[in-house]
């Protein structure tokens, strides 16, 4: 119960710094998601399910402020979530590098499927943000990911093995 209002806290914590304080540090147009980031780092460390339950739950957030296509981050942020479960099962969690790139890739693949989805509702957007975003999400997802890694290696956060 700790682990999943710890989670829900962070997640909301995220979502208000991304609606409030990133976008003073906009560039081109462009501003990191923490709270994005912080669902792939989170999923990188731990199971495809959790990362699904992750990746919906801040999709769903994200979709609060955002006007245009809903439900859109929510079904990105779940696929992205989950390739980043995936990613996590087959590399060492331990070492930040793997997990870092990961994150700068799949924040550019989830920019594209964004602006794809968009484009074929007819809501256009710019393409060259999704780059900027990419960019600023690496660098988030450096001090993002040993702070995620090091909140999994908590004890209440561990899950438990039921036989």
């Amino acid at each position: 119960m700790k682990r999943v209002l710890s989670l829900v806290f962070l997640c909301i914590l995220f979502l208000i710094l991304d609606n409030t304080l990133m976008p003073l540090l906009k560039i081109n147009g462009a501003y990191p998601s923490l709270i994005f980031t912080f669902a792939l780092c989170y999923s990188i460390v731990s199971s495809p399910k959790d990362a699904v339950i992750i990746g919906v739950f801040t999709g769903a957030l994200q979709d609060l402020y955002f006007l245009n296509g809903s439900g859109i981050n929510m079904l990105t942020n779940m696929l992205m979530c989950l390739v980043a479960a995936e990613i996590g099962k087959s590399i060492f969690t331990e070492k930040a590098l793997l997990p870092i790139v990961s994150s700068f890739v799949l924040s550019v693949i989830k920019g594209l499927m964004v602006f794809s989805i968009m484009f074929l509702i007819k809501q256009y957007t710019h393409i060259e943000v999704v780059l900027y975003r990419g960019i600023y999400n690496l660098i988030v997802s450096i001090f993002m990911y040993k702070f995620v890694y090091k909140l999994s290696q908590k004890e209440y956060m561990k899950k438990e093995w039921r036989f």
